[in-house]
């Protein structure tokens, strides 16, 4: 650098505004980028703003009906793609310089990847790349912990989650849907008469899930989902009964202690053994992200061939998710 040359403050920082910038320019619609980037309309327009102050030119146009990209915008379209990547494969080229051979990469399942093709997805990496790997399974939250404390390369979690440290790829979308005492369980109260006060519809009786503490996002989600069930005149839902994972949530709900939502491929594989019922929420019904998380310093090839494993096995029913967005 020349001693007439500004240094560039926080050059992590700029590449993932740049990063931001590239999806932006690709929709030109601030709420589409937002979803791909995994962040906030509000976080995406600020960091942005940012960007334009330290490039010191506009780059986007916007109004109330839509965005277009200015000229300094559009030069920076054709160039950024291309900075990206070399800064990539200059990172790329340190971390095995740096790194000893043969470590396995260290994968973290989701509690519910055994129904949701996560380990085909490492099967397919391990297939195409002939890496070792060593896996573990946690929940969204742990997980975040193991890759920001080294201890695991690639992580699936279920967004939205708190991880702006972090990069983040969507690699699958899949089906809520609310989970019911089987049959045996309903002939039986239908046998009785309703007591007093007794819920008018399946999405007012008690509400079981795990902790919050284990995936917050997803759970508040469901939360919402389960306030749109609920009748008019029932009081807001609130989880009556926590259970440490979704074996259990479903054992409780197979018992008739009440209601819960899983995902439609985990629900149906518990149904496979316990006394349940699958209630589709619409057509379509609301769908929740998979993604696969890692620390900023990872090598981006492997990482690059880690998601694109994933997005080669599809996901389960048919979900159209934008899959293997390097979306944060």
């Amino acid at each position: 650098m020349r001693g007439d040359q500004e240094p560039l403050l926080s050059l992590s920082g700029l590449l993932r505004r740049l990063e931001y910038f590239v999806v932006v320019a690709d929709e030109l619609h601030l709420g589409r980028a937002a979803q791909r980037c995994g962040v906030s309309q509000p976080t995406l327009s600020h960091q942005l703003k940012v960007l334009e102050r330290e490039l010191g030119a506009q780059l986007l146009c916007r109004d109330s009906r839509r965005m277009s990209l200015t000229p300094p915008g559009r030069a920076l379209q054709e160039e950024a793609p291309q900075l990206l990547q070399r800064t990539y494969s200059i990172k790329a080229r340190i971390r095995e310089a740096a790194a000893g051979p043969g470590r396995p990469v260290r994968v973290a399942f989701s509690r519910s990847g055994h129904a949701l093709r996560q380990r085909e997805m490492v099967a397919e990496f391990r297939a195409r790349n002939a890496h070792p790997v060593s896996v573990e399974s946690g929940w969204s939250e742990r997980n975040i912990e193991q890759v920001r404390a080294g201890k695991a390369d690639f992580a699936f979690v279920r967004p939205p989650v708190e991880a702006d440290d972090l990069r983040l790829a969507v690699v699958g979308e899949v089906e809520l849907v609310q989970l019911l005492p089987g049959e045996s369980v309903s002939g039986r109260a239908a046998e009785g008469r309703p007591a007093a006060g007794a819920p008018s519809s399946a999405g007012d009786l008690p509400l079981i899930l795990w902790p919050r503490s284990q995936a917050p996002g997803l759970h508040d989600k469901i939360l919402g989902i389960a306030r749109q069930e609920r009748s008019p005149q029932a009081p807001p839902p609130y989880v009556a009964w926590e259970e440490p994972d979704y074996i259990n949530v479903a054992a409780a709900v197979a018992s008739g202690a009440g209601v819960s939502y899983m995902d439609r491929d985990i629900a149906e594989w518990m149904s496979l053994s316990l006394d349940l019922r699958l209630r589709p929420l619409g057509a379509p019904g609301p769908r929740t992200d998979v993604a696969v998380v890692w620390r900023e310093d990872q090598d981006p090839d492997l990482a690059s061939r880690f998601v694109e494993a994933c997005c080669g096995v599809g996901f389960p029913g048919g979900a159209e998710a934008e899959c293997g967005c390097l979306v944060q």
